[in-house]
């Protein structure tokens, strides 16, 4: 079986089971006709960038770094606060003016938050260009970004 197979089934197994441990994970695998070594798991899971969550009795479990959006918004939060000069909308264009050093970053975080209004956004060093879908998109986004501490 080739890797992008596998990893195509270890994501399925990861997104329809809470799994604890690369043993655990071997054994579902079993279970799913595959035959695997916990050293070609570990390999698939760095690769793959999967990393362990703590669920609401603390017990950590492998989910995918992209399919953490509180996280992501934590961090949009905490870079927002007293980074942005000031925001305004053009038509469906939003425009952040930060403190230098403050643009990409801000840019990427937004971007990981996979907003549905947002068609795209472009930066440099200290602005960020976010291109909504429409002007309506352009307010929801401006107003989240609002209640995020953008203002």
């Amino acid at each position: 079986m080739k890797k992008r197979e596998r990893q195509a089934i270890i994501r399925r197994v990861i997104v329809n089971n809470a799994v604890h441990t690369q043993t655990e994970l071997v054994l579902l695998l079993d279970r799913e006709g595959l035959d695997v070594t916990q050293a070609t798991i570990s390999r698939d899971i760095t690769e793959m960038q999967l990393i362990k969550v703590p669920d609401e009795n603390g017990r950590t479990y492998y989910t995918f770094s992209s399919d953490r959006p509180i996280d992501g918004e934590s961090k949009l939060r905490r870079n927002l606060n007293g980074n942005v000069i000031d925001m305004t909308i053009n038509n469906q264009f939003c425009l952040l003016n930060v403190l230098p050093g403050n643009g990409p970053v801000i840019a990427s975080l937004i971007k990981q938050m996979n907003y549905d209004e947002v068609f795209g956004v472009l930066s440099d060093d200290s602005t960020v260009l976010i291109i909504a879908s429409t002007i309506d998109h352009a307010v929801q986004v401006r107003s989240k970004l609002a209640e995020l501490g953008a203002e």
